[in-house]
């Protein structure tokens, strides 16, 4: 059982890693964040939906309430995705990804709420320490600061993700990751592509990787494997730990995209990290 916990909360790190290179892709893509979305959603959901089958895993959800449940799940991550990637798109990778990894406040404070626990002091310590890191990379809020206008889409993509990572691990424990995971991208991609503007034809073959690229290895293997450990961990467990995603993406966009990091965002990214670090120690304790 140990090594049990361990793998999970392993597999949890390698998810946060992964994740954390998303963010080139909204900068490297010359699409808007529907456009990128709709063909990540499309290329991870058919993956994930072919590994499911071969697996010979439960694709057909008979009980009606789940498929309620994993339908608006589906729409949450819709929502998530898109607004995540428009926040970086108006501001920047660091801005966007900080303002969206609100989401483990968020569940601290709202999965008490659903699954009728405890709220305990040292989570709500946890949770203020990451809301202090993300408050150190938010410069002045104005309507006229793009910056302002990226933490509202961030803020917006987080809350989104946090109940969605709360019904999932609370009420769709009995399914698969890759069964969640395909219903997430199909359904994504069926909400999205009626607003897409770029054709399949007019994307060139360097943006085809990609796409394919982030689609599969940033996409479908990391959030099948932070899918999997919300079935078996609680959602405030796993919003902490992957919080680290924050540090990942900020250390590649400076070395890949040459945006600058400020000292305050090192810092905030430093606080991120220790409260990862607690809750992994804690969790595998558990």
């Amino acid at each position: 059982m140990q090594n049990s916990q361990k793998t999970i909360i392993t597999q949890l790190h390698l998810s946060a890693l992964l994740l954390g290179g998303t963010a080139l892709f909204s900068k490297l893509l010359p699409f808007s964040a529907i456009d990128i979305i709709s063909y990540r959603a499309l290329i991870c959901g058919l993956l994930v939906m072919g590994i499911a089958r071969a697996l010979k895993h439960k694709l057909i959800i008979a009980n009606l309430f789940h498929l309620a449940l994993l339908i608006f799940c589906s729409v949450l991550f819709t929502v998530h995705w898109t607004a995540y990637f428009h926040s970086m798109q108006v501001s920047s990778v660091a801005v966007g990804i900080v303002s969206m990894f609100t989401f483990p406040v968020i569940t601290v404070f709202i999965e008490p709420l659903i699954t009728k626990t405890k709220l305990h002091l040292i989570d709500i310590l946890m949770a203020g320490i990451v809301l202090f890191g993300v408050s150190l990379i938010v410069p002045e809020f104005s309507l006229d600061n793009d910056v302002t206008t990226g933490v509202v889409f961030g803020l917006l993509s987080g809350f989104a993700v946090a109940l969605r990572n709360i019904i999932v691990s609370k009420w769709l424990s009995g399914y698969s990751a890759f069964t969640i995971m395909a219903y997430h991208g199909l359904i994504s991609a069926a909400v999205l592509f009626p607003f897409t503007v770029v054709s399949a034809s007019n994307i060139s073959v360097y943006e085809w990787l990609l796409l394919l690229l982030l689609g599969t290895v940033f996409t479908a293997i990391p959030h099948t494997q932070k899918t999997y450990a919300l079935l078996h961990k609680s959602a405030k467990t796993v919003s902490m730990i992957i919080s680290l995603q924050v540090v990942y993406a900020s250390i590649f966009a400076y070395l890949l995209l040459n945006e600058t990091v400020e000292l305050q965002t090192m810092i905030g990214g430093s606080l991120i990290l220790f409260a990862a670090l607690f809750e992994s120690i804690q969790s595998r304790k558990s």
